[in-house]
Parts: C-alpha cells; sequence; structure tokens
C-alpha cells in the first residue's frame, strides 16, 4: 500500500487556499448531490471533514447547526475563520479525529 504524505497534501491545499473556494464548481456540484440523498432533519451539531475555506460550513451554521471545522491545512482554516463558517476550528486529521465519539449527529464530507 502506497504511503501518502499528508504534510505535502496540507502545504499543496494551504497553498491554494485563497482561491480555493473561486474554483470549486465540482466540489459544489458533489455536495449538491450529496445532500439531495441526506434524510431531511434538523442536525444540531455538525462535523465538516475537510471543510477547506468553510463553503458547507457556512451552509449547516445557516440552518443554525452548531459547526465544527476540521482541515488537514491550517490555510483552509484561516479561510473558514475569516468568513465565520464554524463555531469551532480544529486543524486535524479525517483518519484519525482529535475529539471524542458520539459528539456530532451528522459527520459531513465532501472529499
Amino acid at each position: 500500500m502506497a504511503t501518502v504524505n499528508k504534510q505535502a497534501i496540507a502545504a499543496a491545499f494551504g497553498r491554494a487556499a485563497a482561491l480555493y473556494e473561486q474554483h470549486a464548481d465540482l466540489q459544489r456540484q458533489s455536495a449538491d448531490v450529496l445532500l439531495a440523498m441526506l434524510p431531511q432533519r434538523k442536525y444540531t451539531h455538525v462535523l465538516d471533514a475537510g471543510c477547506g475555506p468553510g463553503w458547507m460550513s457556512r451552509h449547516w451554521r445557516e440552518r443554525h447547526a452548531q459547526v465544527t471545522a476540521l482541515d488537514l491545512s491550517p490555510p483552509m482554516l484561516v479561510q473558514a475563520r475569516q468568513k465565520d463558517a464554524a463555531d469551532h476550528y480544529l486543524a486535524g486529521d479525517i483518519e484519525s479525529l482529535p475529539l471524542a465519539t458520539a459528539t456530532f449527529d451528522l459527520a459531513w464530507s465532501n472529499l
């Protein structure tokens, strides 16, 4: 199995952070497809795992959820924070969540 260099991935996304949302058409389209499949109910505590600049974090906040934005790239979290996208911001790896079990009623990821 190939080793993934997560530091390189975080650095690459960090370099793209300032302009990422302007070029995220595919991410928005896939989010729309995922949202259409999601059961319609109120989600009160949402983890946006791989939040990027916070586009979907803002979506969940607009629906009155308490949102934790998680991303491997600190510059992406800076972008999300500048847009006031979430209630909490956390730099971390989606494969090793630094969070307690059963903290959220929805773990969202558009990766």
